[in-house]
Formats: C-alpha cells, structure tokens, sequence
C-alpha cells in the first residue's frame, strides 16, 4: 500500500531534480518553437485534410482560444490558405521547429537521466519519434474536442469528457516517454511520466477551455491576452513534459547530479 510519506518524497526529490537540472529553459525554448509552428500546422492541416476533417480541425481549435485570438488565426489561416507559398514555408516551418522540438526533449532526457550524448543520426531518430508522439498527443485534443462538439452540452459529457482526454492523452504520450529513454525498458517503466503529462495536459486544457469561454470577463488586453495565453499555455505544457522525464527518472534511479 503506497503511503502519503512516500508519495510526498517522490513529489520533492522529482521538484528537487527538475530544480537542479532547470528544465524551466528548455521547456522555454520548447513553447517558442511550439508557438512558431502553430499557425504553420494549422495551413498544412487545412491543405491536406478533405473539407469535412478541414472543418471539424476549424470547430474544434476555437474552443481553446479566446475570440481575439481566435479572430487573429482565423484571419491568417484565411489569408494564407490556397497559396502555394504559403504551404511550402509552412512545410519550412514546421520542419525546422519539430527537428528543434525533437532535440530539445531527447536532450533533457539525455541529461535528467545522466546517459552518453548520442550521434547525429541517432539523435534525429529520436527527435522523429518525439514529433511523431507529440502529432499523436495533438491529434488527440482536436479529435476528442471535434467528437464532443457535437455532442449535446449535458451535465454527463461535459463530465466525462475530461476523463476520456486524460485517458487518450496518457496513450499517446507512451510513445514519448519509452522510445527515446534508456532508463524505461518498457511502457509500464514510461507509465508513472505518460499519467504525469496526461493529468497535466487535461487540467491545462480544461483550465484553457473555461478561460476561452469566459473571456469576455478576463481578457484585459484584446488580442494580446490571446497572444499571452497560447504562449503560457504552451510553456506550462512543456514544462509538465519535462517533469515527465523526472518523474520516470527518479521514479527508476536514474538521475544524476546536474
């Protein structure tokens, strides 16, 4: 039976590590990438998907914005859409801010649990698979929101849809915690960070979610608010990421002194 004392050793050991190891910067430099592939995700999702998936992308992503911000995208989206140019540097883009993302993650995993910096090509396969969990864990926001838009807004689905989140976020994020480490031999080794980012994205999105819809009451600044928000929101996400790491690290004995 785990006993509170426990749990509160293993939450100040992972809080001691995360300090001394300032996963805080990378997280940082994580949500900056982030936020400058937004807009460039959304014009390739739009390029490739039928009208159909192209709408259901469009109804599903307000719900995490406010209307300024939502204004702002829709506007971009619009006015980049359809163009040639638009989509090829959106491919640019996007390249260059997931290989960064990539890296970024696999370098804190490298340092947190005190491996051998790996080679080039190894290090690019892990930041593909790094990307490709992140998509996964992306896709599952907007689908599971898209499934739940058009359901009826009752007490029991609005209710429910945070546990059914949380459930398909921990799946997708699996993946992220497994492949590139050397401590978690198996997805029940990764688990303990994937539930860690699971629950942490959820409470975020939901957090986000009554934010966007009460707005009107909060935002002080117009479309700046908005801009405030995707950028916090982004490093809040990166930060429950990185203490993913932590937790499997320290959870398995694998940290080392920063």
């Amino acid at each position: 039976m785990v006993r509170l004392a426990d749990v509160l050793d293993a939450v100040l050991t992972a809080a001691r590590v995360a300090d001394e190891h300032d996963i805080k910067y990378p997280a940082a430099a994580f949500a900056y990438y982030a936020f400058v592939s937004f807009l460039p995700v959304m014009v390739l999702a739009l390029a490739v998907l039928d009208a159909g998936s192209a709408a259901e992308v469009r109804a599903a992503t307000p719900r995490l914005l406010t209307p300024e911000a939502r204004r702002l995208v829709t506007e971009s989206i619009g006015t980049a859409s359809g163009r040639t140019g638009a989509t090829l540097l959106a491919v640019v883009v996007f390249a260059w801010s997931g290989a960064n993302m990539g890296v970024d993650f696999q370098s804190v995993v490298e340092r947190v649990e005190g491996t051998e910096e790996q080679p080039l090509v190894e290090q690019l396969r892990d930041a593909v698979r790094v990307l490709g969990s992140l998509s996964l864990a992306a896709l599952a926001v907007v689908f599971t929101g898209g499934v739940f838009s058009r359901l009826s807004a009752g007490p029991l689905i609005v209710g429910l849809w945070p546990f059914v989140l949380f459930g398909v976020l921990v799946l997708a994020f699996l993946p992220l915690y497994y492949l590139p480490s050397k401590v978690a031999t198996s997805p029940s080794d990764a688990l303990p960070g994937a539930l860690t980012a699971g629950s942490g994205w959820t409470l975020l999105i939901t957090g986000i979610q009554f934010y966007a819809a009460n707005a009107g009451q909060y935002a002080l600044y117009g479309i700046l608010s908005g801009v405030i928000l995707i950028l916090t929101s982004l490093y809040l996400a990166a930060l429950v990421l990185m203490l993913g790491v932590v937790i499997n690290a320290t959870r398995n004995g694998a940290t080392r002194p920063n």
